[in-house]
């Protein structure tokens, strides 16, 4: 894991990753040192980074290979599987065909150990050689290793699950695309992602502005891996945009991950105010 403060070795500009709108005004500073920048896209409301890291090798290196570490005897936690579990009762609503299911960005494997109780053929995908080489062994799925729009896949998935992980990819559109291509007719895309508009960021973002609250990160070995932070608005006109329909979206806590308790229907199913979000799409017809 590196020691030192985190530097990009080059940096880059960056229109919306969203709608490719140059129109943005500045949102927040952050980092240990408030070195990065967030700024809003006027025209769908995206949060994104720019200048932003030089999104390249080097870059997918320092944040995956190395930032992203594990134990190799890294054990698999009772509590996530319980959690993947729910998700993945959320998923069967809408996925009836349970044929196959595809999890880009799979990281240590946790999601398809679950899927591999309800699901004939479960695939990941990971840009990080470590972390696909140690849920290959593990699991004895299948893992695709490298950036998903460069890959071929011999088959159709009922459903495609991404969460957390369309914010680190610098180009959205393409992700969208890909995926519709490899869905099932009726596939769904069960998508999760942080909600940059939640009743506690917006709060804290409020402190940073008046000056009570600093909210640089303590760890500055952190990379900058989130290039954009979305937002309901913004991510509904995004399925729109790429042929998608919406067949639910909520949103929910690390402590509540599928909004079933009685504050959970309230605030994150009704107001849609926690701190992440989750959608449930499927191609237009």
């Amino acid at each position: 894991m590196p020691k030192n403060k985190y530097t990009p070795h080059a940096w880059e500009s960056a229109n919306c990753p969203y709608c490719s709108s140059k129109q943005s005004k500045l949102n927040e500073k952050y980092g240990s040192e408030l070195q990065f920048t967030y700024v809003k896209c006027l025209d769908c409301g995206l949060i994104y980074q720019s200048p932003r890291p030089k999104y390249d090798e080097v870059f997918l290196r320092d944040a995956y290979e190395e930032y992203f570490w594990y134990d190799k005897d890294y054990q698999y936690s009772g509590k996530t599987l319980m959690e993947w579990d729910k998700e993945l009762k959320e998923i069967f609503k809408f996925d009836k065909k349970r044929s196959a299911i595809l999890d880009i960005g799979s990281c240590m494997g946790n999601f398809l150990k679950v899927a591999q109780n309800y699901y004939d053929h479960c695939v990941g995908v990971e840009v990080a050689e470590n972390m696909a080489r140690f849920t290959v062994d593990k699991l004895g799925v299948k893992v695709h290793i490298g950036k998903y729009v460069d890959l071929d896949f011999n088959q159709k998935f009922s459903c495609i699950h991404m969460s957390h992980v369309i914010e680190h990819i610098p180009n959205p559109n393409e992700w969208i695309q890909k995926t519709k291509s490899l869905l099932d007719k009726d596939g769904i895309l069960a998508m999760s992602v942080p909600n940059r508009l939640a009743l506690d960021n917006r709060f804290k973002l409020f402190l940073k502005r008046i000056g009570l609250r600093r909210g640089a990160w303590k760890d500055n070995t952190r990379t900058p891996d989130h290039l954009f932070e979305p937002t309901i608005q913004s991510t509904l006109r995004f399925f729109a945009v790429n042929g998608f329909r919406v067949l639910e979206y909520y949103t929910y806590s690390n402590k509540d991950v599928d909004a079933s308790t009685l504050f959970g229907r309230i605030y994150n199913r009704k107001f849609r105010l926690g701190g992440s979000m989750r959608f449930f799409v499927t191609p237009s017809l």
